[in-house]
């Protein structure tokens, strides 16, 4: 009865590191899975072609002027409605 008593009166450790999402930890194969869509996709709604450009210096002083009027979006939201409107405003031609 009294190592039933020492076992009780121990203290109860934690697991370490995060608990799992699911109901099981993820295997190695959907970890990868997980991270390479978190790459692809990283905002829905988002095709996540990443692009790097070198702006000339009228497009970059054009950019933070619209930085300046539209101070509650980030630099990406800004360039994507620019595209967007100036693609809308544009007549194809083929």
């Amino acid at each position: 009865m009294t190592k039933i008593a020492e076992v009780l009166s121990q203290p109860v450790t934690k697991k370490r590191g995060r608990k799992p999402k699911g109901d099981r930890p993820m295997t190695a194969a959907e970890r990868a899975k997980a991270s390479r869509d978190r790459r692809r996709f990283p905002m829905e709604g988002y095709s996540g072609k990443p692009i790097s450009v070198m702006l000339s210096g009228d497009a970059h002083m054009a950019l933070k002027d619209l930085i300046i009027t539209y101070s509650d979006k980030s630099q990406k939201e800004i360039i994507d409605l620019a595209l967007i409107h100036l693609r809308k405003s544009q007549p194809v031609t083929q």
